[in-house]
Formats: C-alpha cells, structure tokens, sequence
C-alpha cells in the first residue's frame, strides 16, 4: 500500500512538471545560465565563474539554503526547490535557459520539454566513482516498471557530462547510457580549489588522519562503522583522528576522547582533506580528491561490509586493482597499514581517475559552456 502510495504522488509530480513546462514553452529562450544545486561546496568558485560571463539562476534543495543565501548577496538570482512557489520559479527558468547545469539527478529534468536551442549539461557532484549508480544501481534496478522509466526520461535530458577521465566517462556510458560524443573530458570542477587552495596551517607535531565515511541506507551501523574508540586506543600521541560522518548518522553515545576530533557534519570537508596525512574512507569518493590533493599521502579503503553493500548496491567492477593499496576487511588490518612505513605513491591512481584535475578544469568548464552560449556548438 505504501509503495503503491510513494509511486501515485511520483506520478503527480510528473505530471504537475509536465503541465508548468508545457504552460512556459511558448517563451523565449533566454540567453542565461540555470544551475541546479543539491551538494553544498560543490562548484567551489564555477558559479562565480560563470556569473563573469553570463547571467545565472540558482535552483537549490533546501540543503544548500545556506550557500544559495551567500550567492544571492552575490547578486544571483535564487529559488528553492522544495518549496510550491520555489518549483513553480524552477520550472520557468528550466524552459527558458539556454544553458542548464546540474550537480546530481534531478527529478524534474526527466518531464520538462526542452527545446532544441537548450543544452543540459551533468556536472556530477564525484570526481570518481567506487559505487554503481544509474543503470547499474542495483537497487535501482529492483523498482517498478514506471521507475525505472523515470529515471531513464531523466538520463536522456542530458546532453552532456563533464569527467576527470575516461575511466569516469566509461562509468556514464554504462550508468546513463550515454555515447562518446557525450563525454566532455574538462576535469571536475571543484578540484582546482583541492590543487590550487592554499593548505590551511596545521599543528605540525601532529599526523592527521581523516576517517569519511559514506552512508549506507539498510546496513546496520555496527556492520561497516569503523570502531572510533578501539582506533584511538591504538593510536600514538603524535596522532589525531578526525572524524566526519554523515548527517544521517546518528551515534546512540557521545565519544569523547583526547586524541579524536569529531566535525560538524554540514561542514565541507575540503580543508580537512587537503591537511590529512591519512584518509580512511569506503565507497566514498573523497578517495579521489584526497590523492588529487595529497598525491603522496596514505589512502585506506575499509571495506568490513562489501558482500552485502555489493548485493544492495554495487561496486565498479576492477575497482580494487586501481587503489594505491590493498583494501582491507578487518580493523586489525586497517591498523596494520596505518602503522606501516610503506612508501606511498598514488600517481598511477591519479593517471586513472584524475586524468583532467590540473587545477584548471574551471576555466574548461566554463570553456564548453561559452562555445554553446555564443553559438560554436
């Protein structure tokens, strides 16, 4: 009853979508960028980059409230998705941009008439992928018919995609179907501020290891969360963990230990990344901006659930072979590698999935977006 329930009001969204593009199809195209946002700190500067050139709109979920209110200061025209009024905005600058950007999968995109004279562009909000999603998301692939027709509707209004590389270009051929001519290999973004920012000082008596966890929907927490107060027992003196989890996680006791920072969980991980010696991460992919901005620091993938998060979702296929180090299973072996004086190299890792993150992958971005706004493309 429930799912029968979630799948008519999905089917009167289509349709409400649907009715507020068709009501807009007879404006104007308007010579103007639209960029829909639901990952906060993740154009880190290609929206400001944008505005330089052309007029922007914001559309953004109500995670993003606080950096869609910064960039209104900035003189960029705003509207949240998550409300009637917001969406009704949305809709109407969705049909009339030239120009449309998007950091994630977004519902609506799937319903809306596009013109010929419109281009969409997939922004992505990973510089790599570990996990399968799209058309290879298994549990994707276990929803109904109508689901899955949606989600394709909303794959086909792309255009484009923008990668860091033809590993995650073949990764959107097989999870969007998309073709070759659709692959734009500029960089990703958000990487020219993990290059090029400036490293904030950090106490240098200290190592830090950073643990970024992803989050998982239906495995318990005790199957895959990394056991923060056995870690830090083994830790030395020099050491300090931080710690980040996602703001769906939610401990059933506060741990409170000298040697471990917890992070605020709305905060960018970002500065953190870039001043770690160590990154203990999963399915996550902060592993590809950690190597991109630490090329000769340690990354460890603790992967104590990969039976069953290969069941539920999925894993790329080869994935492990391309990992600086060897994935491990158990906390004994994860303290094992921390502890261990290998010498760390991660160019062969960046060669694969950082291909185009040179730290100026903004400036080609912004490149493509220029060739269809004057006409070139």
């Amino acid at each position: 009853m429930k799912r029968l329930l979630i799948s008519s009001i999905k089917e009167i969204y289509s349709w409400f979508i649907r009715l507020l593009s068709n009501s807009n199809r007879q404006n104007d195209i308007v010579e103007q960028v639209c960029y829909l946002m639901s990952f906060p700190n993740n154009d880190q500067g290609l929206i400001e980059a944008i505005q330089q050139h052309y007029p922007i709109v914001v559309l953004y979920s109500k995670s993003c409230k606080d950096e869609a209110k910064i960039l209104e200061k900035n003189g960029v025209s705003i509207y949240c998705l998550d409300t009637i009024n917001g969406l009704i905005n949305a809709i109407k600058q969705l049909s009339i941009s030239k120009v449309i950007v998007a950091d994630n999968y977004f519902a609506c995109l799937g319903d809306i008439m596009f013109k010929e004279t419109q281009t969409v562009y997939q922004l992505w909000h990973a510089t790599g992928a570990i996990k399968q999603f799209g058309l290879e998301d298994k549990a994707a692939m276990k929803r109904s018919k109508k689901d899955k027709e949606r989600f394709k509707r909303v794959y086909n209004a792309f255009d484009y995609v923008f990668v860091a590389s033809k590993k995650m270009g073949e990764v959107f051929k097989r999870s969007y179907g998309f073709s070759n001519e659709q692959i734009l290999l500029t960089g990703f973004s958000r990487t020219d501020y993990l290059v090029n920012g400036t490293k904030k000082n950090k106490q240098k008596d200290k190592r830090h290891i950073l643990y970024l966890p992803t989050y998982r929907d239906r495995i318990p927490l005790e199957k895959w969360l990394l056991d923060i107060e056995c870690v830090s027992k083994h830790l030395n003196e020099h050491d300090l963990l931080q710690v980040k989890l996602h703001p769906h996680v939610k401990l059933t006791q506060e741990m409170i230990m000298d040697n471990v920072e917890w992070i605020v969980s709305n905060q960018s991980a970002d500065d953190y990344i870039k001043q770690a010696d160590v990154l203990i991460t999963d399915y996550s992919s902060v592993a590809f901006d950690f190597t991109v901005a630490n090329p000769d620091k340690q990354l460890i993938m603790y992967w104590p659930d990969e039976v069953i998060y290969e069941e539920i979702t999925g894993i790329q296929k080869g994935i492990k072979q391309d990992f600086p180090q060897k994935v491990v299973y158990t906390l004994t072996e994860l303290l094992e590698q921390l502890n261990s004086n290998q010498q760390i190299d991660n160019q062969r890792f960046n060669q694969l999935w950082n291909t185009y993150n040179d730290g100026k992958a903004t400036s080609r971005v912004v490149g493509e977006i220029k060739k269809v706004m004057d006409g070139e493309k």
